[in-house]
């Protein structure tokens, strides 16, 4: 029997003077346990993640830290004994979780879930940060209000990049399956595999096997209309746009979420009509 990658952390031992864990959240998350600890200088509870390393805790707290919003998890500082991170606890129910349960979104729930999920993106994208693992696993429900987290894959735009693939092999844009320069169009894919989902039911692309670990290479995806039939054709052209092979070829972030908006079937839409909600004082003077 292999020994496990990281030690089990006791309910009741103290992780730091101001930290003691309560029980455990989540042993699959990749390979970084999630706990349930209390802060005894915050007087609440939090999430804490646990890591190999030091600089991996650190990394990821940086990055929350640059790339704070309101759809983002909240990190509240890391230590190293063991490495880990505290976080926001997130009491809610994760997309992915609805899913499995057999739980089908209205599509005009959907898009504007993702639209607040997209926003995040887009002010990551302007921090000049990639998220690369995008998925319903990954974008917890907490009072309806959807919250982005697990950064762990997640890079600066630009910088070199690591020797293996990041990210979860169903929702990985091609140019990332290939160990190539990745984009913030590279989130732009992962986020209509997702969208996809949460309307469909079902993924794109064909389930990844041994064999052929990303499909989304050499495979066209489907068609929305063919899981649900009820999403207008704008909308399925709209998610194959941005399931294009060639990153260039799929549409940029803003002009998604926009478009997403004005797709919203019924109910309320997110911002009024004409009123443009990347455009800003600085940037119509420079027009």
């Amino acid at each position: 029997m292999s020994k496990p990658l990281f030690p089990r952390l006791r309910v009741g031992a103290r992780l730091s003077e101001h930290t003691t864990v309560l029980g455990l959240v989540d042993r699959n998350r990749g390979r970084h346990p999630v706990y349930i600890v209390w802060s005894h200088e915050a007087w609440c509870p939090m999430a804490c993640k646990t890591f190999d390393d030091i600089e991996r805790a650190q990394h990821e707290r940086d990055i929350l830290d640059i790339c704070a919003h309101p759809n983002v998890v909240r990190a509240f500082g890391a230590g190293e004994r063991p490495p880990h991170l505290l976080l926001e606890f997130l009491e809610g129910e994760s997309v992915e979780r609805k899913l499995m349960a057999g739980q089908t979104l209205p599509i005009a729930d959907s898009l504007r879930l993702a639209i607040h999920v997209g926003g995040a993106l887009e002010h990551m994208h302007r921090k000049g940060y990639v998220h690369l693992d995008i998925k319903p696993a990954n974008i917890m429900v907490v009072k309806d209000r959807p919250v982005l987290f697990d950064f762990g894959a997640a890079r600066r735009i630009g910088h070199e990049r690591p020797p293996r693939v990041q990210g979860t092999d169903p929702y990985i844009s091609p140019e990332e399956c290939e160990l190539g320069d990745v984009t913030s169009a590279a989130d732009v894919f992962s986020f209509a595999v997702t969208l996809f989902e949460m309307i469909g039911g079902e993924l794109p692309f064909p389930e990844p096997t041994r064999k052929v670990p990303f499909p989304q290479l050499d495979q066209k995806p489907a068609s929305l209309r063919r899981y649900r039939s009820s999403a207008s054709a704008a909308l399925d052209r709209l998610l194959l746009a941005c399931l294009a092979r060639e990153p260039a070829k799929r549409p940029a972030l803003q002009e998604v979420l926009v478009e997403l908006n004005r797709l919203i079937p019924s109910g309320p839409k997110m911002w009024p009509e004409n009123f443009m909600p990347g455009v800003t004082a600085s940037s119509r003077k420079a027009a």
